[in-house]
């Protein structure tokens, strides 16, 4: 194979295939699902189950807001083929809404009540979500040119230094506020030794103005909603469990819960290789390709959760104990619930990835605004009667209708496109 000269600049030199762009994302995303894992690992093992209830809280507090000002930027990003925008408006939109989001947690964290540890826990993990969000501008970018490869390489790094240094922390001090101040140091260090200069080479940071921007804004603010509903979805039923079950049900919850990112780490990776490709396809009225490539990818989602299921049945009690501790075995038939719940939640993903590349932004709130009611009642009423068994059900129920929803809006919107070519 020809080597690619030095010279081309980097926007010029040739994508990666789709097969080998999906190979770096799910290692990038596995890796760093694992580190997430690691975390949640090294909480029970060096501190205690109310220690993990109060991390799961603080986590549970932050990422609606911080989703919310996250915008899904990446995408609106990654789906502008043509580039109307140059990437320098983007960065500026990114950075006034984190900057907003940020100022919004410190806010909650200073008026919520909570005292030690959960209240500057909130606040120096919307830290670390703010320097994710930041990175993952740049990660817009990559994606675009379909270097998955190197958003890999950044996610791999994140994962493991601030999975490390939340470790150190915490074996020296036993203190949760120092640990996640440690995971926080460790995703800046990433965002500016690689992040920023790896997407930004041979890129142009100019930028058009005010009006350009707010256009941006416009078009991402859907977005920005629906992953603000999406994590709501995620975190209503912990919040209903931290009120009516506490802290350390809420930890084991979080704990049997994180299980469910292995497949949705997976479905990520696919839906982010795919991105791009389906947007391709969309643009040029490739119907029956587009079609083709999103059945593949939800089937491949089905699967994924299907075989989760299948291994909580068989080593759910054994993965248990030996990742966190031998008293979370007893959680292994909720692992079982929340991994069915999962097979639906997986499918509901793909069915997202496929909509955004059709880049159909709007009709995305008001259906994910309803899925959120569903899990907000459906968590109120099952928690208290079938405790954490409700928690799974609720997001069962929600998945449910985010599918219905889903194929509603795709079917609408290949019937529109259809009939504009």
């Amino acid at each position: 194979m020809p080597r690619i000269p030095r010279n081309i600049p980097v926007s010029d030199r040739p994508a990666p295939s789709l097969r080998a762009n999906f190979a770096a994302t799910l290692a990038g995303n596995v890796l760093f699902g694992a580190s997430q894992w690691a975390v949640l690992s090294l909480i029970a093992k060096l501190g205690d189950s109310a220690m993990l209830g109060q991390y799961a809280l603080a986590v549970a507090i932050v990422t609606p807001i911080a989703m919310f000002s996250h915008l899904n930027l990446r995408a609106v990003l990654a789906t502008d083929i043509e580039q109307k925008h140059p990437f320098g408006d983007y960065l500026v939109v990114r950075l006034g809404t984190t900057a907003l989001g940020l100022t919004a947690i410190l806010a909650i964290a200073l008026a919520s009540g909570y005292g030690w540890p959960v209240a500057p826990a909130v606040m120096v993990v919307g830290i670390a979500l703010s320097t994710d969000n930041l990175s993952d501008i740049y990660y817009g970018l990559l994606q675009r040119r379909e270097r998955m490869d190197q958003i890999a390489r950044s996610m791999m790094a994140r994962g493991l230094l601030s999975a490390a240094a939340l470790g150190v922390a915490l074996g020296l001090t036993r203190s949760l506020v120092a640990a996640v101040v440690a995971l926080a140091l460790g995703r800046v260090a990433v965002l500016l030794a690689f992040d920023r200069p790896a997407a930004s080479a041979g890129e142009s940071l100019a930028r058009t103005g005010i009006g350009v921007q707010a256009a941006i804004f416009r078009t991402a603010l859907p977005l920005g909603v629906v992953l603000m509903l999406i994590s709501l979805v995620n975190n209503l039923p912990r919040y209903v469990i931290e009120h009516s079950l506490g802290t350390v049900e809420l930890g084991a919850f979080a704990a049997v819960a994180s299980f469910s990112t292995v497949g949705s780490t997976a479905v990520n990776a696919l839906g982010q290789a795919a991105t791009p490709r389906l947007a391709r396809h969309f643009s040029a009225g490739e119907l029956p390709r587009f079609r083709a490539l999103a059945l593949r990818l939800t089937a491949a989602a089905f699967l994924l959760g299907a075989a989760g299921v299948l291994a909580a049945a068989l080593l759910g009690r054994f993965i248990l104990g030996l990742v966190y501790r031998p008293t979370y075995s007893a959680y292994a038939g909720l692992l079982v619930w929340v991994m069915g719940a999962a097979v639906l939640s997986y499918v509901a993903i793909a069915l997202g990835y496929v909509i955004t590349s059709a880049r159909s932004f709007v009709p995305q709130v008001p259906l994910l605004a309803a899925v959120a009611c569903s899990a907000g009642v459906a968590s109120w009423v099952l928690v208290p009667r079938l405790r954490l068994g409700g928690a799974a059900l609720a997001l069962a129920a929600a998945s449910c209708v985010q599918i219905a929803g889903e194929l509603w809006i795709l079917r609408r919107t290949l019937r529109e496109r259809g009939a504009a070519a």
